[in-house]
């Protein structure tokens, strides 16, 4: 019994120790991401250090000048510290310190001998082997389906295409579906097909689903909105031949479907929108070279607000009988009189308010 108990004992502190290793591990993971940022700073550096502060002087000079700096430690210094890792993002220091050597190599070794070496194939791909050539992926840089040189039928992306990570399944394109993205979904039809690649076209817009060509003709079903014929295949259906908006509406038909809008404020019923697709002017308007425009009631009818400090002042498709010295209408006499004292109080106090 005290065996059993001790070897339990044993083994929950190894659980114990993993559990604590394991988050560690997994923060300190390289990630091909970060060596390609890496690559790509170092490739910036490179560009914006390339003359550094010479020049404007000596041509011969400056040639000489330029040709030791070029692979000179000082100028590595200048990348490293100015270029190399922006923004101070914690994984590419990371990186860049635990293979600082290698960096180096690459630099006074490789680079300094031949400027057209690949950095990321030497350095991500090859030398800390964080990324994957091309169209390959995970730990042992397998092939993504449908093989390297064409992967997933060059109809989606390989899952780690470049890493050493993924699954290596397809993400297929719209449209596509299938191991390597060989087939056509619903709503896409084969255009074209051989033994390494798939085409698939987008059904016309009058499809309900599936189709076996272009265009409207080759729709299985049409949608709603649209009839089928022989003759022209799925045809939209002009809803607007029916009266289907409310009274003083206009209906505007569209592409299986329909729109009902307002009529123009001057219109009593309409066939479109604007003055002059009026059915019949609203009061207070009238029919002017085929549009219904504001009728001025104060200079139609001069009768109109003629009492004691009155005046008569146009309104669109209206008008309004405005009073003289701080007087207000009153709609049941037709006359101006003084405004009740409420009001004036009320319009006191808000002046006051106003002045504060």
């Amino acid at each position: 019994m005290h065996v059993k108990k001790v070897f339990s004992v044993f083994i929950l502190h190894i659980f114990i120790i993993l559990y604590i290793l394991l988050p560690l591990s997994d923060a300190g993971k390289e990630k091909c991401s970060t060596c390609k940022d890496i690559v790509e700073n170092f490739k910036e550096g490179l560009e914006k250090t390339k003359k550094s502060n010479f020049g404007g002087g000596n041509t011969r000079w400056e040639e000489k000048s330029l040709g030791t700096w070029a692979h000179s430690e000082t100028r590595l210094v200048e990348i490293w510290e100015n270029h190399l890792c922006k923004y101070d993002a914690k994984e590419c220091h990371f990186m860049a310190e635990k293979h600082e050597e290698d960096l180096e190599d690459f630099w006074f070794n490789v680079h300094a001998k031949d400027e057209q070496v690949d950095m990321h194939q030497w350095f991500c791909v090859n030398r800390i082997k964080v990324c994957c050539p091309k169209n390959t992926y995970g730990p042992k840089c397998s092939p993504c389906k449908g093989g390297p040189a064409r992967p997933c039928g060059g109809n989606g992306r390989c899952d780690g295409e470049g890493t050493r990570e993924g699954t290596g399944k397809c993400d297929c394109n719209s449209g596509y579906r299938g191991d390597i993205c060989e087939e056509c979904t619903d709503g896409f039809f084969e255009e074209s097909k051989n033994d390494t690649h798939t085409v698939c076209t987008s059904c016309h817009e009058s499809c309900k689903s599936t189709c076996w060509e272009a265009g409207p003709k080759g729709c299985d079903e049409c949608k709603n909105g649209w009839s089928k014929s022989e003759e022209h295949g799925c045809q939209d259906i002009d809803e607007c031949l029916n009266s289907l908006c409310a009274e003083n509406q206009y209906c505007s038909n569209t592409q299986g479907s329909y729109n009902c809008a307002t009529c123009h404020r001057s219109c009593a019923g309409c066939a479109g929108y604007g003055a002059h697709k009026c059915a019949a002017c609203k009061e207070g308007y009238r029919l002017e070279a085929e549009h219904c425009t504001d009728l001025n009631e104060c200079t139609e009818d001069p009768t109109l607000c003629t009492g004691d400090k009155q005046t008569c002042v146009n309104t669109d498709g209206s008008y309004e009988c405005k009073c003289e010295d701080d007087m207000i209408y009153d709609q049941g006499s037709k006359l101006c009189i003084p405004k009740p004292k409420d009001e004036e109080q009320n319009g006191e106090h808000e002046e006051t308010k106003d002045e504060l």
